[in-house]
């Protein structure tokens, strides 16, 4: 199976990819297997993330043992396990950075009626580059210290400024395919829930905050 889907990316054939995975069974417990052997590597994390992200294969009831539907945690209703947490848990420190700060933030607001600031702040810690964490707790410091969330607010800008540059009111990312692109996922996905797909408006939003006396 992957010597095929390797073809077709190599080709960058994407519709024709996207029509194999559809209809080959078993393709999703390999990419579960696969990252489950090794959750440090982020290309596995591509295959199995993109692969859900498919509108027509989604199935997170499914894959909810393994904790990836915490990725999508503020846009999906997902019953989360103790098992999950604690898989997710041991994935937060083996994963990838970006892995680290999503499952963190997922975390962070597992409770709809309690958002959890340390998971917060464990994202600042696994993930630095990250925009979103810095916003977050830097909102939540301004009730009572308006300096520190000040501080917080300002690294987080900065660090959309470091990392995309701020010279055109748009988005910063393409997928440049209506198609599944097992590529493209970060762009599509991580810098829109890490917060680096921040608009001019939102950017200018947080700088009057941050300026204000």
């Amino acid at each position: 199976m992957m010597d095929c889907i390797d073809a077709h990316v190599e080709a960058k054939q994407f519709k024709q990819l996207e029509y194999y995975l559809q209809q080959t069974q078993g393709i999703e417990q390999m990419l579960i297997d696969h990252v489950m052997m090794d959750p440090t590597d982020k290309s596995r994390w591509d295959w199995l993330i993109g692969y859900e992200l498919i509108d027509t294969i989604e199935d997170f009831a499914r894959v909810n043992r393994f904790a990836l539907p915490l990725y999508w945690m503020g846009w999906n209703d997902f019953v989360i396990t103790d098992e999950d947490v604690a898989l997710a848990e041991t994935l937060i420190e083996r994963g990838p950075e970006e892995v680290s700060g999503l499952l963190c933030i997922a975390l962070a607001r597992r409770d709809v009626n309690h958002f959890d600031y340390t998971y917060v702040q464990r994202a600042i810690e696994r993930c630095p580059w990250a925009v979103e964490p810095y916003m977050k707790l830097g909102e939540h410091r301004m009730r009572t210290n308006p300096t520190e969330g000040k501080m917080l607010i300002k690294q987080g800008l900065d660090r959309v400024k470091y990392k995309w540059g701020f010279n055109q009111k748009r988005r910063w990312f393409n997928t440049g395919s209506r198609y599944f692109n097992p590529i493209t996922w970060r762009q599509d996905t991580i810098t829109e829930l890490l917060g680096l797909s921040m608009e001019h408006d939102e950017y200018k939003k947080y700088e009057r905050i941050i300026n204000k006396r």
